[in-house]
């Protein structure tokens, strides 16, 4: 039996069999699944669903002596409107949920995420060599294969973000076609999370990382793994790649809208300078601008047959040079997302101080150098404290990038040179 309930009245131990209202207003990327924690809990009471279908048969349930209680508290509600008139609720025996059992769910150390890492990156590659290989016969996309991974990859960023994120730019250049689709899976779902988008949109984003480069099966392999430069008319070949390759996932089905829009328009840019269809800023959907943004840094931050990877630092410094590439506050997001700060860059610490980031941020995860200037209680300038900040609990940390102007910084290149050039106190321990 199906009971239709507000997103208040769910419990765990539920079986959740739908919902009602547009896909992108429930937090999750399937609608099919068993309330076992109270963060699935949280998302759905939280979400904008005018109501969830509940699966009795299909739910935890357990008899108990309390059950008389429960339906008389249900006809009362019932009587006054505060209960909905789902049907089913007042058998000879009623039911209620069995209490679940307490999960302490703890982040993983970055060594345990690490190993785990390793073994999803070895099965996510072995699943985009099968992408590409179906796509050469000409057979459709196994897309809950991909989203299962792109779970798996988001559940890997949540308990611990830099392990998947470090090991997936470790790759060599022979694996680089396929690993980059794991990469850029992996760097989507890390980012969307950072913009706060809704979970469905993080999973289908993910999906649309591994499915992204897919068109490339299009390209032939002397023109796709050529270490020299490039000839007008290879590169004509290469830039038919994202509309094969949308091509292709559309005769696919249960393709999330996110990876077709990320497939066909991820070499575009903000000028309307790229392919294939020139379009420029607001003719550009954010999945767009930030399917750019983690295709280049992956590309970039990879060691390829004509090139020597980047730091990250670098590639992030270099790319925000790049004007008309990308949709600049975006990036500094990208940037944040990361906990990669470009010299110069004002930043807000977890102490209410502002500081100037002052020596290279170097590797992900690196300590970060930065001299503090400014108290943002007293709001007022400070005589300057050089700190190396690590990327662990100990404060004060790195809250995120500030706004020069926000706080009347209206000259910040000469403000930040200053700075810079200031003496220091002795360096806090």
């Amino acid at each position: 039996m199906l009971l239709h309930l507000k997103p208040e009245q769910v419990e765990i131990g539920m079986f959740v069999d739908g919902f009602d209202g547009r896909w992108i207003d429930h937090p999750f990327w399937r609608s099919r699944f068993l309330i076992e924690t109270p963060e699935q809990l949280a998302r759905i009471r939280e979400s904008e669903v005018t109501a969830v279908i509940v699966d009795r048969s299909r739910s935890r349930w357990a008899e108990t002596d309390a059950a008389p209680a429960f339906a008389a508290d249900y006809r009362r509600k019932s009587a006054t409107g505060l209960a909905p008139p789902y049907r089913g609720i007042e058998r000879r025996r009623a039911h209620i949920f069995a209490p679940p059992r307490e999960r302490v769910v703890r982040p993983a150390s970055y060594a345990q995420e690490r190993r785990r890492a390793e073994r999803l990156i070895a099965k996510s590659k072995q699943a985009v060599v099968d992408l590409f290989g179906a796509a050469r016969m000409g057979r459709a996309v196994e897309a809950r294969r991909m989203a299962s991974l792109a779970e798996a990859v988001g559940k890997s960023i949540t308990r611990q973000s830099r392990a998947m994120i470090d090991l997936v730019r470790l790759k060599q250049k022979d694996e680089y076609t396929y690993l980059h689709s794991v990469a850029v899976c992996a760097l989507m779902i890390n980012f969307a999370r950072h913009l706060k988008l809704d979970e469905a949109e993080v999973q289908a984003l993910g999906v649309a990382g591994l499915l992204h480069d897919v068109g490339k099966v299009a390209i032939a392999d002397d023109v796709l793994f050529k270490p020299g430069k490039l000839t007008m008319c290879e590169r004509n070949a290469v830039e038919v790649h994202p509309e094969a390759g949308h091509a292709f996932l559309m005769k696919s089905q249960e393709i999330p809208a996110a990876a077709l829009e990320v497939c066909l328009r991820h070499h575009e840019k903000m000028d309307g300078t790229g392919y294939p269809g020139g379009l420029a800023g607001d003719e550009l959907s954010l999945y767009a601008r930030m399917g750019a943004i983690c295709d280049v840094y992956d590309a970039v931050t990879s060691d390829r047959p004509y090139k020597a990877a980047w730091s990250p630092c670098e590639a992030l410094t270099a790319m925000q040079g790049w004007v008309g590439h990308f949709d600049p506050h975006l990036l500094d997001q990208f940037a944040d997302s990361l906990g990669i700060y470009p010299v110069g860059t004002l930043v807000s610490l977890s102490n209410g101080m502002l500081a100037v980031v002052a020596g290279s941020a170097g590797d992900t995860g690196a300590a970060v150098s930065v001299r503090l200037f400014f108290d943002c209680n007293l709001l007022a300038e400070v005589t300057p404290v050089d700190l190396e900040i690590a990327p662990t609990d100990r404060e004060p940390r790195i809250v995120g990038r500030s706004s020069p102007g926000f706080w009347r910084f209206d000259d910040w290149p000469a403000v930040m040179a200053r700075v810079l050039a200031a003496g220091v106190d002795t360096p806090a321990a």
